[in-house]
Parts: C-alpha cells; sequence; structure tokens
C-alpha cells in the first residue's frame, strides 16, 4: 500500500457570467496539484461563494477525473446562484462591495480512503460590461 501526501489546490479564477431569470450562472477554475507519483482520483467538490460577506452559492458537484502523478491538473466545475441569492448579491455591488471569498473542498478517493483537501481564496472583484443579444449584462470576474 502506498503512503499518499495530500493534493493541493489553487484557485485560478471564479467568474460569474450570465443572468436569466433562475438566476446567474458561472464557472470555478482550479489548478490541483498532486505530489505522488502515482495519479489520484478527484471525486468531487463543494464550495461557498461570499460577496461582501454574503453566501452567494453553495453547490456540489460529483466529478471523475484523474489527477496525474507529480502533475498540475486544470479542473473546472459550473457556479449556479438562485435568484434569491443573485439580488442579495447584487445589492452587495451596487452598494460598492468588491470583496469575494470562496471555499472550496475537493474530495479525492483514494485507495486509502477519502482524502479532503480544503482552500480558502479570497479576492476584489472586478467587472466588464458585456453585451448579449438582448438588454445588457455585466460580467463579474473574481
Amino acid at each position: 500500500m502506498h503512503s499518499i501526501e495530500k493534493p493541493k489546490a489553487d484557485v485560478r479564477e471564479v467568474s460569474l457570467s450570465s443572468a436569466s431569470f433562475s438566476g446567474v450562472s458561472g464557472q470555478l477554475d482550479l489548478d490541483v496539484m498532486n505530489p505522488n507519483s502515482f495519479s489520484v482520483p478527484l471525486s468531487g467538490i463543494d464550495w461557498t461563494l461570499s460577496v461582501g460577506g454574503t453566501r452567494a452559492v453553495t453547490g456540489t458537484v460529483q466529478l471523475s477525473q484523474e489527477i496525474p502523478a507529480k502533475g498540475v491538473a486544470p479542473v473546472t466545475t459550473s457556479l449556479s446562484i438562485a435568484t434569491s441569492d443573485a439580488l442579495a448579491v447584487g445589492a452587495a455591488l451596487a452598494s460598492g462591495t468588491r470583496d469575494y471569498q470562496i471555499q472550496v473542498r475537493l474530495h479525492f478517493a483514494t485507495q486509502v480512503g477519502q482524502i479532503d483537501v480544503d482552500v480558502t481564496h479570497a479576492g476584489r472583484l472586478g467587472t466588464q460590461t458585456a453585451q448579449s443579444s438582448g438588454p445588457s449584462w455585466t460580467q463579474v470576474g473574481l
């Protein structure tokens, strides 16, 4: 049986990109580093995103992605913010709040059992205006 070192992860980008009547969608991009001499399977991600102290989204995604031995793998997952939470975040942004925090827990299903890796990332929002085929909306990059 192998001894195992915990993988590590860095948040590369968080973005909120499209709005609809059902809420706001976005994307979480991570770089996951595996220090082991064998691949490790990433089986899921849980996350909580807050803007200005207001919870914007909590979610879970099941994955089946191998992180290569002694390697780094990009991992991307979708974020979905319900309309009620999107309105609260919109109010925070309208008041000038730009600080955000994302807490991520990665789940690895290894031969020695499940290993969880926690990552917390904080930053300041930047915005750019984007045009859609209908009314204009704002894309928020974190």
